[in-house]
């Protein structure tokens, strides 16, 4: 399947770009981040604490619909969906 991954800072510093059109076969949230950790190692410690938890600050939406509110890591892609990470940002 085809999808479409938007990244914005701090991933797209670290993968070099602001837009992956993907091949994937991993089916699920899980599956993409395994897939774009072993792409590009520098998202590791980005996506993940040390105890293998996604980190607490990361943002990741399908569809524009956040995982938390899908299925969490364990939400099912499809072809053609656009899957948007990062991190938000606040202040005055």
């Amino acid at each position: 399947m085809k999808l479409l991954v938007k990244l914005l800072r701090p991933f797209s510093e670290l993968v070099g770009e602001k837009e992956l059109d993907l091949e994937f076969n991993g089916g699920t949230i899980k599956g993409l981040l395994e897939l774009l950790v072993d792409k590009y190692p520098k998202l590791e410690n980005e996506f993940y604490t040390e105890k293998g938890g996604l980190t607490e600050y990361i943002c990741i939406f399908v569809n524009d619909k956040p995982i938390s509110a899908l299925n969490g890591v364990d939400t099912e892609l499809k072809n053609g969906d656009v899957v948007l990470f990062f991190i938000p940002v606040s202040g005055g």
